[in-house]
């Protein structure tokens, strides 16, 4: 079944006092919109799901240590990070928006709300 997503009428959860987000998911996709305030960093993790995303507003650092890359993202730019791929992110000066999207569902990123996943 097809499902229209309102994404101005859902409220923005708050992960913590830094970063908000809003949620849907289906059986085998998830997506994730965040709002991120200036220089917040999230912790480097690795997951089973494919990540992929799209910056609206802002810009960040994605790092992949794998093959030390830094890529620099800003609005209108998007992502692909395959499973098991080690990554992290930063914003930089201005508040960011960016949508996350997983494939299949990371639930465990729905029970703990900030990197569940972060490795160290």
């Amino acid at each position: 079944m097809s499902t229209a997503i309102k994404w101005k009428e859902k409220k923005w959860e708050k992960v913590n006092e830094h970063i908000s987000r809003k949620v849907v998911k289906k059986n085998h996709i998830m997506m994730v919109m965040y709002r991120l305030d200036p220089h917040q960093i999230w912790p480097p993790e690795i997951h089973e799901a494919e990540q992929g995303g799209y910056i609206f507003q802002g810009k960040v650092e994605l790092r992949l240590p794998r093959t030390r890359q830094k890529l620099l993202l800003e609005s209108g730019d998007g992502y692909l990070i395959e499973s098991n791929v080690p990554h992290s992110w930063k914003t930089l000066e201005e508040e960011t928006i960016l949508m996350d999207i997983f494939s299949p569902p990371r639930e465990e990123l729905l029970r703990n709300k900030y990197a569940p996943n972060a490795v160290e």
